[in-house]
């Protein structure tokens, strides 16, 4: 029998015909009235703006007619992009507006969303989201599709709930973007979430397996020609003060920081940035952990410096490890104490078809290390229709007098419109140190397949890390390995059933050998997940671990986990109720073996929003583990408090508190926003002693910090 291909090749062809037809495209004009940003869309304010309302359902049935109707509207003048979304709803009541927290995208609240991609290459971009309640959203978009909140732009957005629905209204200055004047063609996405029936619509882009975010999957608008960014000067001056009531030996007990940022731009998508004197007191702390291994945790990024460009260094689709670029290598020490970081200067964006990345800064001699110079460059160059290829070097050594030099070279092969509509991405990378601390040369090779569709799902991960591998700043967990990390996992859909709408099985493995090929340790998942039709969650799994211990190592003060093989099963359950509800839980338990003994673990998460202007959290982790070396209880524990007096001034109260250092941390912050650009920050963070069950203060540090932005 003869097997012909041509049907195959014919219908690959008409997927891909049919995919690419679905993008939209609107028609803009500008405006010589501009709107008035204040969340009411009033009769004739928007007339003769271009207007859309083809929403169609991603969830819960994937380009389905929504149950709600959508509209919006865009127009443009030299010094702003304006849209405004109109939301409209049958039952206006059960429209949940209880969020009036920045970033903080939790799924509590109804919510509009636009995404931009200024250079319309699919590569990088920026969102921008409204709840029901007013909060703002905001971040930029990495690796086509990641989004990063940590991101918080200069706009103007508000939002207004009625007796039909809510509308929101955005303005987003020409000059907090980066954009290519000669290309008048940018992508344009805007979705909505409503919370009350776990929907979702959008303008483009309907896969639920593919966040409003994915920046391949957007529409076009057409026509934004004439946006100007003024003489392109952006000057922030800041200046905090802060005391402390216990300072460390290279520490004052009263400083004052002046400082600023002049950010200059070059051309609308190319800006230098010139740093003096650089201050983190507005930073917020980092969420209390307790590492039970042997290997170094990994802590996000939360310094607006280093978020503000983070994507142009992103390195081959790498979360983690092994990161040739993590910024906070950079102003912290190994300890975690702060670093004054003296002065630098970047260069981001874009020129042509090419992204760059520099960064060149100036760190303050600190616990016996000398003043250090640090570089990080990265530059990427589209290739084919959706893929890149680039380098990466660092030099310099923040924790050592010695030095450090890195190289790197990767190539990410992306195709969002394979075999029709599905998404296939290929990362591969080298990279290479000289490290006088490691003694010498060290490499890393890195290797991904990513096939994230439905109904399957694979993501296939491979490393290999010699023994003197060092990114001094960047991280790695481990050296001297060799990695595997498969996940496996297939899902069913019913977007009509009242009770579960998706679950997925799942399987995942990750084996570590030495270079030699000998395993070191070995886990594996085997499970499954739900979701309800209300946004309930449920995941239930069995983790097998294997784990060998060349040398011993003290898991806890008095408990000594002696070298040698180790093998254990371990249960998880996790439950989580939907954060649409006023009050919302996350239950984890979890029981089985751990190394040579037993493990018992629970994890509670309560969250309560009275009304919009309040919200309490609360989170409590229990580990009680039991081997033959000896017997401990690990408790954290954290609670949270935030209120909004406006939706530009917000109040935080943050207490931490574990039993292993047996200190509990109080951080109390204070953000103003006076107007977009201009925020005055108060911070007060206090330790306490309770080692003698009592609370003994520890140590003060009480900062008041003020920047303004000035734009030319």
């Amino acid at each position: 029998m003869r097997l012909s291909l041509r049907p195959i090749f014919a219908s690959a062809l008409l997927s891909f015909a049919l995919a690419s037809a679905a993008t939209p495209t609107l028609d803009v004009q500008p405006t010589t009235t501009p709107p008035v940003i204040d969340g009411v869309i009033r009769p004739g304010e928007w007339t003769g703006t271009a207007h859309s309302d083809a929403f169609r359902q991603v969830i819960p049935v994937e380009e389905a007619d929504p149950t709600e109707r959508t509209e919006f509207w865009v127009t443009f003048d030299t010094n702003f992009i304006y849209v405004a979304i109109r939301a409209h709803d049958s039952d206006p009541a059960r429209i949940p507006a209880v969020s009036l927290a920045r970033d903080q995208d939790d799924g509590s609240d109804d919510l509009l969303r636009i995404v931009i991609d200024p250079f319309n290459r699919a590569n990088d971009g920026y969102f921008f989201a409204l709840t029901a309640a007013g909060g703002k959203h905001d971040g930029l978009i990495q690796n086509k599709s990641e989004g990063r909140f940590e991101w918080d732009g200069i706009w103007h957005g508000k939002a207004s709930v009625d007796a039909a629905g809510w509308s929101a209204e955005f303005a987003i200055p020409a000059k907090t973007i980066s954009f290519d004047r000669a290309n008048a063609d940018w992508g344009f996405n805007v979705g909505r979430a409503i919370r009350s029936k776990n929907e979702a619509m959008r303008w483009s882009g309907y896969s639920r397996l593919k966040s409003s975010t994915s920046l391949p999957d957007l529409g076009t608008l057409r026509g934004l020609a004439g946006l100007q960014q003024g003489r392109g000067l952006d000057f922030k001056p800041y200046a905090s003060a802060t005391r402390r009531s216990a300072p460390a030996p290279d520490e004052k007990r009263f400083e004052l920081n002046p400082g600023f940022d002049l950010i200059w731009h070059l051309t609308p998508s190319l800006a230098a940035t010139f740093t003096l004197n650089t201050d983190f007191a507005d930073a917020e702390v980092d969420q209390r952990r307790v590492n039970l291994g042997r290997f170094p945790l990994f802590f996000p990024e939360k310094r607006a410096f280093f978020t503000q460009d983070a994507p142009l260094f992103s390195f081959a689709g790498i979360r983690e490890d092994p990161l040739p670029f993590f910024s906070r290598r950079i102003g912290l020490a190994r300890d975690g104490t702060k670093v004054d970081l003296l002065g630098g200067a970047k260069l981001t964006g874009r020129a042509g078809p090419l992204t760059l990345g520099l960064l060149d800064v100036q760190l303050d001699e600190h616990a016996g290390i000398e003043s250090k110079n640090l570089f990080v460059g990265r530059a990427a160059l589209n290739v084919l229709d959706e893929s890149s290829v680039g380098l990466i070097a660092t030099h310099g050594d923040p924790r050592h007098n010695g030095d450090n030099t890195l190289v790197g070279a990767d190539f990410n092969y992306v195709n969002n419109r394979f075999l029709g509509r599905k998404v296939l991405a290929l990362h591969s990378a080298v990279q290479r140190s000289e490290s006088d601390w490691a003694g010498g040369t060290g490499t890393a090779a890195t290797f991904e397949i990513d096939f994230p569709n439905d109904p399957l799902r694979l993501t296939w991960h491979f490393n290999r890390i010699s023994e003197r591998f060092d990114p001094a700043l960047g991280f790695v967990s481990r050296t001297g390995i060799q990695t595997a990390h498969l996940f496996n996992a297939w899902s069913w859909n019913w977007p009509n059933s009242n009770r579960v709408r998706r679950a997925t099985a799942f399987a995942e493995t990750k084996l570590v050998a030495d270079l030699d090929g000998r395993r070191l340790d070995q886990q594996t998942w085997l499970g499954y997940e739900g979701e309800t039709a209300a946004g309930d969650f449920f995941n239930g799994q069995v983790k097998r671990t294997r784990e060998r211990l060349d040398a011993p190592f003290q898991i806890w003060p008095g408990v000594i986990v002696p070298a040698g093989d180790y093998e254990w099963d371990l249960a998880r359950t996790i439950l989580a109720s939907t954060r649409a509800r006023p009050v919302n839980l996350r239950l984890e338990l979890a029981t089985g073996g751990f190394l040579s003994g037993t493990r018992d673990e629970y994890m509670v998460n309560i969250a309560w929003r009275p009304s919009a202007r309040v919200e309490l959290s609360t989170d409590w982790l229990v580990n009680d583990v039991d081997l033959p070396t000896g017997r401990f209880h690990l408790r954290v524990a954290s609670a949270r408090a935030l209120w909004f007096a406006t939706p530009d001034l917000q109040f935080s109260l943050l207490g931490q508190y574990d039993n292993l250092s047996e200190s509990l941390g109080v951080n109390f912050r204070v953000r103003w926003t006076v107007q977009p650009g201009n925020e005055v920050f108060f911070v007060v963070n206090q330790g306490y002693d309770t080692s003698l069950d009592r609370f003994r203060p520890r140590g003060n540090e009480t900062s008041l910090k003020g920047a303004w932005t000035f734009r030319f």
